[in-house]
């Protein structure tokens, strides 16, 4: 065999090498169980958000101004036009390419046809060149995809981060109603109390009771004035919050308390598979993963030969003024064979290991995600449970109250025992206050677990 023969034979294995590239497989598979541990019956066809199925015009008008002008959805959306701007960076190197140059040089050549008698170069120089790679191999084609599943990933986190925000949105919101329904009860228990005192005022100028008695009940009002500031501190923070979630930084919205007896959307019936294929967070690692199978492609295409077309010129001068003496011109096609380029190699294992990293990150995610879901659904059904147990104790409690305070008035029972049953009685109520609250949250969290 000729050294021609075998210098092409050997080129078009390296070709083919290249062209024989493998189809990145799919995500890694992350098995799951058919149903939820709490089975959830499919939803009805309301076409409307599921925070819009709460029936609050006033949460509904908060999250419609959250998701335009929270900041840190703001964020989201510029990482995605920068995902555009770096997939655009990532492919310009396939488009066609030109240059031009022009430069001063001074000195003297020798040359073997003149016998080498010294001469003077001419001293100024123009040129300019286009080149375009072609992508025979289908590195650029993998760049492209790269770039293209760089911006879904933006997009999904985009869409991850306006469910997050919904969902926070909503959640603050009841837990602001918390600490107005707190200290709400908390104002109505004082005036109680505050009578209660009275009575015993009337009854120690009498001399029926001690002053002890009336500097216990006094402690006791001093105890809820305490609980009702702590309550308006909580709910003053909590609306700061809101105000943040909506991009606002100064003139502090007025939140006006909403009763809990409100309409509460459907559970979408959504399976644990299907939940991986449109959690926005899944999808956009699984973007990140398939960006990242091409771009370890891309990096291992770039270890073969690369193809261009060119089109140059150049042309010299004695000076500026002058007609050109002398030019060049050359057009066709380059092939560049890389026969050990250590910063090509290193890259390619760079993009392979990063590759793997990242199917290992989804792998991650999607195991989270099920766990995410599994411990919203068991928060879910266990709040209704403890907040319908905690309502039967919290009529039970109001009941025994009831008659003590008849029983105190007629002077059959004791201060003490009358301040048992109102301590029991106020604890049993905000314990309802906050299971309704945390009932109406943990919807929230749910659907942004399902990933709706």
């Amino acid at each position: 065999m000729s050294l021609k023969v075998f210098i092409i034979s050997g080129f078009v294995g390296l070709v083919l090498a290249g062209c024989s590239t493998t189809r990145p497989g799919e995500p890694p598979d992350v098995p799951v169980a058919d149903n939820w541990s709490h089975p959830v019956k499919p939803g009805g066809t309301n076409t409307t958000d599921w925070w819009e199925q709460f029936e609050i015009p006033e949460l509904k008008r908060i999250v419609q101004t959250a998701l335009v002008s929270n900041a840190n959805l703001a964020i989201l959306v510029q990482r995605v036009e920068l995902a555009r701007a770096e997939g655009r960076s990532l492919t310009a190197g396939s488009l066609p390419a030109a240059n031009a140059d022009t430069s001063l040089r001074a000195g003297k050549q020798r040359r073997r046809f003149t016998d080498f008698e010294t001469e003077s170069i001419l001293p100024w120089t123009a040129g300019a060149v286009a080149a375009w790679e072609l992508d025979w191999l289908g590195k650029w084609r993998h760049r492209s995809a790269a770039a293209r599943e760089s911006i879904k990933a933006g997009q999904a986190d985009l869409d991850a981060g306006e469910l997050l925000l919904t969902a926070e949105v909503v959640t603050t919101w009841f837990q602001l109603q918390r600490h107005h329904h707190e200290a709400a009860t908390l104002r109505r228990t004082l005036d109680y109390q505050t009578q209660i005192l009275a009575i015993l005022r009337d009854r120690h100028r009498a001399g029926i009771v001690e002053t002890a008695v009336l500097d216990r009940q006094q402690a006791e009002i001093n105890e809820l004035q305490r609980q009702i500031a702590e309550a308006k501190m909580r709910r003053q923070i909590t609306a700061r919050k809101l105000d943040r979630l909506q991009g606002r930084s100064a003139n502090p919205g007025a939140y006006p308390m909403q009763p809990f007896n409100t309409p509460t959307p459907t559970i979408p019936g959504v399976l644990p598979a299907e939940t991986l294929r449109r959690r926005p967070d899944l999808l956009a690692a699984e973007a990140r993963l398939r960006s990242a199978w091409s771009v370890e492609r891309a990096a291992q295409l770039d270890l073969y030969p690369s193809l261009d077309l060119r089109l140059g010129g150049l042309t010299m001068t004695g000076s500026l003024t002058d007609p050109f003496r002398a030019w060049m011109t050359q057009i066709g096609p380059r092939v560049q064979i890389p026969l050990w380029d250590p910063n090509r190699r290193a890259t390619a294992k760079t993009t392979s290991a990063r590759a793997r990293l990242t199917a290992t990150e989804y792998r991650a995610a999607a195991i989270r995600a099920i766990e995410e879901i599994e411990a919203a659904l068991i928060t879910h059904h266990r709040t209704r449970e403890q907040l319908d147990h905690a309502m039967k104790a919290s009529q039970h409690a109001d009941n025994v109250v009831a008659r003590t305070t008849d029983r105190f008035r007629a002077g059959l029972v004791s201060q003490l025992e009358l301040l048992a049953d109102q301590s029991r009685a106020l604890n049993t109520r905000l314990t309802v206050i906050r299971l309704q609250s945390l009932h109406l949250a943990t919807l929230a969290t749910l659907h942004r677990a399902l990933g709706v």
